[in-house]
């Protein structure tokens, strides 16, 4: 299997270096590796060309004639990479020597369309700190859908099979925190990925994630105050929102089944349609839920929701952690009824 590495460059040069060696030190050399430049002014493209004179691999260098940034810049590298499978790979951070070994086992089984792994997070120095990159759950089995509705890993620990790439040229859907933008290249892989094959998840840590001060994205730090901030705050706005990102997902898999020469994963990508359906009603129901003012109305929702199974569809997180929340939601104080304005006047009157 020949392995590409896709590599979005800007401004990186205090940190390419260490990432270049550890390409080069890998147990299983990438086929080639793709260097996508988004117009650096430092001498990052003096870093990438020296190292490409000496390594023990062809390495392409491409400058982007316009800024794209870093979500186009990545997905420009993968559509330039000619290897049977691509994985991305950050300029800052650094591989473990057996990480394209172990994804090129991982994706060696028969459906695989994507392999993620795990990431350790380190200070600039390398050295081990407290954090998580960007991942989600990976139900058990094979097939299409094991990942939860709007999940996700993050680019630096992904790499899918080239095949995909038509289906990557395709206009994406809207990032969930600014529907102005369209979703990152992780999120956009990782979707499609997910509704036409098998994605595959490595529990071992294979890069490390090096954390420093002009990080593109962060890590989020690892503490039970954030997870359960994450899980409380959510309310019906948020779940009307996302009930909205739902339904521009299932239009964008409805538009590549539309597209797809291919009729399995027309079947397949109109199946991931469906279920982003699924998953917006399902969403529109808890926010009808947590809107509700009277306990009959939140009852009725909550035993709906239950009894239909919608639970499943919950994003990212574990669905019993949406059905305890929202259990507590049904039983959550009622507002208030507001007193009628002449009532009000007439107590003023007699206090």
């Amino acid at each position: 299997m020949r392995i590409s590495v896709a590599m979005a460059t800007y401004n990186g040069s205090r940190y390419i270096r260490e990432q270049l060696d550890s390409l080069a030190g890998q147990t299983l050399l990438p086929y080639e590796l793709v260097v996508t430049d988004d117009g650096s002014t430092d001498e990052t493209l003096d870093i990438v060309q020296g190292f490409a004179e000496h390594a023990p691999f062809p390495v392409r260098i491409h400058r982007n004639p316009r800024r794209l940034n870093f979500a186009d810049n990545f997905l420009r590298a993968a559509s330039l990479c000619q290897g049977d499978w691509i994985t991305f790979c950050d300029q800052d951070d650094v591989w473990l020597k057996d990480k394209l070994e172990q994804i090129v086992h991982a994706a060696s089984r028969p459906g695989v369309s994507m392999v993620a792994h795990g990431v350790k997070t380190v200070d600039a120095a390398l050295r081990p700190i407290a954090g998580v990159a960007a991942r989600c759950r990976v139900r058990r089995g094979n097939g299409p859908q094991r990942l939860p509705p709007l999940g996700f890993f993050a680019g630096l620990c992904i790499a899918f099979d080239a095949a995909l790439l038509p289906l990557l040229a395709h206009s994406r859907f809207p990032d969930a925190h600014n529907n102005r933008f369209e979703a990152a290249h992780d999120k956009w892989v990782s979707t499609i990925a997910d509704a036409v094959g098998t994605v595959r998840y490595i529990r071992k840590s294979l890069t490390l994630y090096r954390q420093h001060e002009v990080n593109t994205c962060g890590a989020a730090p690892r503490t039970l105050k954030n997870r359960w901030h994450l899980v409380t705050t959510a309310g019906a706005s948020t779940y009307h929102d996302n009930a909205a990102l739902a339904q521009r997902y299932s239009e964008v898999f409805h538009e590549l089944a539309a597209s797809s020469p291919d009729a399995r994963w027309r079947e397949r990508l109109e199946k991931a349609a469906r279920r982003y359906e699924r998953t917006r009603d399902f969403l529109l129901a808890r926010a009808a839920l947590y809107r509700a003012t009277s306990l009959p109305a939140r009852l009725y929702l909550f035993a709906r929701l239950s009894v239909l199974g919608l639970y499943r569809f919950n994003p990212v997180r574990p669905p019993l952690q949406a059905f305890a929340k929202d259990l507590c939601a049904v039983w959550r104080p009622l507002p208030r009824r507001a007193m009628p304005a002449q009532e009000a006047t007439s107590v003023e009157t007699k206090s």
